[in-house]
């Protein structure tokens, strides 16, 4: 018991968060780049806003990737592809051809005078065709080739260029081929008779081979040529003073500068003192968020689970970005980063979202390329998301913040880039793609509430609607087996969501805690009186204390049927709280009015515990106030606010509502608000 008590006490809640605040700043402290970073922000097209920068050693000007793309695959279209002529194809074919001849002269009986000549004179026709060489189009390892195109021929060992359009392909060879033998069989009566008895095709094949280790060879001594910089910048040499506008060049210059920085590491003191600054840059975004959440949200630090919560989805943001950043191959804008703002606002709120957005878009940028450029996306695209997402209660509203982050990534960047390049024709419109895969993908958020709601324990309003429909299992049960428990807990559920609207809180989560707060009735609907219709009452066969003990039992029936139907906690809380500890009312005060009655007022009690926020606190005076109301006889402006009036008198008497955030401008707000909502349900005409 002591170990449980200890566990709950504020002293381990207070090692728990701090704890929880290290090891975070632990993680990041790992996932920031160990290489040193560049101290200049820049821009191209816009002015050196920093002190005039010598070049602090000798270093080389890095061509763009852009520029080396550019220059790759101009040189790439001056490599001339290898092929190889095949004899071995020609002599195998010519072989099969005169078989076949063979073949015919001794079937047809035909009588040829000089039939070594007319071989001569068909074979000649194949072998101009092979000579010259048949090429396979359209084949998968060869490179696309167009009219212009030209080639080396390998033959003996000897290569020779020769153009594309001089070359054969199998259908030019057939017709070649069929048109020089018809020519043939016009000029020579011996020939006519073999050359109509079989088909050129059949004995024209490719020769020529693309030959891939040679051409792959040739491409890599052709690359190795290829210069990845413009020259080198001589250390003392002045690169860029204050005022002066970053040209291209000198934007590239300043790229390599920050390239060779970050690179090198320097002598073992420069490394160490890397990662201090580490430290520090880590230590100080956490202390920020620490100690904002202590001055302006301090009801998170009392929750283990949401401040757990907010630091882990943090955390998994950075790591996912910075497994991005490492491949290289996708840019960073395609990592969907207003989720993690659109999560918190979903589970906690706006406010701490946008923070928590901001802190995590500082700590993402250090470790991005163009980090600045980064934070004037990300910010306000977080931001105004948030904005946008009062709360996630259907679905096109997450679509609508879809577009909106679109919108707001897209005009941004326009922005930036208009004020950087002073052109259209500047924008990287290819940007846009990755903006819009970026907000499409921000849709996983709506199948993230329900993986996180099953793993913290959260309840989102979407849950809350679905709990409150009232066809529901079981309030549906709770319909047909009590019917009047159901339209008690529906009265109150009105009562408690106006009210709470009027004083601040959240009334779906309000209005689901009313409708099951007597869901425990349902276990012996017939000992309520709302359910009882046949003018039988079974308690009059139980003794006072057994009919106490029944109808308290309701409370712990109640959170027993609640969680077997797997029903959040948060609604259960509604359960166990909507007596607190007040006495069982009638059987308490029956037994009270008797003399010289001892009485273990632990036995009338209920067992609670006592509301402790806004929402669970007006659930219990609407379900005072509801059914006491009904009892009363004469129903008119006095005696409501007469009852509204006693029923908050003795809740605060009784220290219900000791635990309660509530102000006296709260309490007078809703006993208002309660008074004109029972004087509307009983229909009563205010007197002026």
């Amino acid at each position: 018991m002591q170990k449980k008590n200890w566990f709950e006490s504020e002293s381990w809640h207070t090692i728990y968060t701090t704890s929880i605040f290290i090891f975070t700043a632990v993680v990041l402290f790992f996932a920031l780049p160990q290489e040193g970073r560049f101290r200049y922000e820049f821009q191209k097209g816009r002015p050196w806003m920093h002190s005039t920068l010598i070049a602090p050693f000798d270093f080389a000007i890095l061509k763009s990737e852009k520029g080396l793309k550019e220059e790759r695959d101009s040189l790439l279209k001056t490599l001339i592809p290898y092929f190889i002529l095949h004899d071995s194809i020609e002599k195998r074919q010519i072989k099969e051809l005169s078989a076949k001849i063979d073949e015919i002269t001794f079937k047809e009986n035909t009588e040829i005078l000089y039939p070594r000549i007319v071989k001569s004179k068909v074979f000649t026709v194949f072998e101009k065709i092979y000579h010259t060489g048949i090429l396979e189009q359209g084949g998968s390892n060869s490179p696309p080739l167009s009219a212009g195109s030209e080639l080396l021929i390998v033959h003996n060992n000897l290569a020779k260029r020769i153009s594309f359009g001089q070359l054969y392909s199998l259908k030019s060879a057939y017709a070649e081929a069929n048109g020089a033998l018809e020519a043939l069989k016009n000029s020579d009566p011996d020939l006519k008779q073999i050359i109509g008895k079989f088909h050129a095709e059949d004995y024209l094949a490719v020769n020529l081979v693309f030959d891939s280790d040679k051409s792959e060879t040739e491409k890599t001594k052709l690359l190795e040529n290829l210069s990845t910089t413009y020259g080198v910048v001589q250390e003392g040499e002045r690169i860029v003073s204050q005022g002066d506008v970053i040209s291209p060049r000198t934007f590239l210059i300043l790229e390599s500068l920050k390239s060779g920085v970050e690179k090198s590491r320097g002598d073992f003191t420069k490394y160490y003192l890397i990662i201090i600054g580490k430290a520090l840059f880590v230590s100080m975004l956490m202390l920020t968020l620490f100690l904002f959440v202590y001055n302006i949200r301090r009801k998170l630090l009392r929750s283990k689970r949401d401040i757990t919560f907010t630091l882990f989805m943090m955390v998994l943001m950075i790591l996912f970005c910075r497994i991005i950043v490492s491949t290289g191959n996708l840019p960073i804008y395609i990592v969907p980063f207003t989720a993690l703002a659109l999560i918190i606002r979903t589970f906690l709120d706006a406010r701490l979202a946008i923070f928590v957005n901001t802190i995590t878009a500082l700590i993402v940028g250090f470790m991005v390329p163009n980090g600045y450029e980064f934070l004037l996306l990300t910010i306000p695209a977080g931001s105004i998301a948030v904005i946008s997402q009062n709360n996630l209660q259907r679905r096109d509203q997450l679509i609508l913040t879809t577009l909106i982050i679109f919108f707001v990534y897209a005009f941004t960047y326009i922005g930036i880039s208009l004020i950087q390049e002073a052109n259209l024709a500047g924008v990287d419109w290819e940007m846009m793609k990755w903006f819009l895969i970026n907000a499409a993908l921000t849709l996983i958020t709506y199948l993230l509430v329900f993986v996180i709601e099953k793993s913290f324990g959260f309840v989102s309003d979407v849950t809350l609607i679905e709990l409150s429909y009232s066809n529901q299992k079981l309030l549906r049960k709770l319909a047909e087996e009590a019917p009047g428990t159901f339209q008690h807990s529906l009265q109150v559920a009105n009562l408690a969501e106006e009210a709470i609207l009027t004083v601040g809180g959240n009334p779906l989560l309000v209005r689901a805690g009313a409708l099951y707060h007597d869901i425990g009735k349902l276990i012996n609907p017939h000992y309520f009186i709302e359910n009882q219709n046949t003018g039988i009452n079974p308690h009059d066969q139980h003794t006072v204390e057994e009919s106490a003990a029944i109808i308290m039992n309701h409370v712990s029936n109640g959170v027993e049927l609640a969680k077997k139907h797997k029903i959040p906690e948060q609604i259960i809380d509604f359960i166990r709280t909507h007596h607190g500890t007040t006495a069982t009312g009638y059987y308490y005060i029956e037994l009270k009015n008797k003399p010289d009655q001892k009485i273990d007022e632990s036995l009338y009690s209920y067992p609670g515990p006592l509301p402790s926020t806004r929402e669970t606190a007006v659930v219990m005076l609407a379900d005072s106030l509801e059914a006491a109301s009904r009892s009363l006889d004469k129903k008119d402006n006095i005696t409501l606010k007469e009852l509204v009036d006693t029923i908050f008198e003795q809740k605060i008497n009784a220290g219900q509502l000791d635990d309660v955030p509530f102000t006296f401008k709260d309490i007078t707000l809703l006993k208002k608000i309660f008074l004109e909502k029972l004087l509307n349900i009983y229909h009563v005409r205010i007197t002026y």
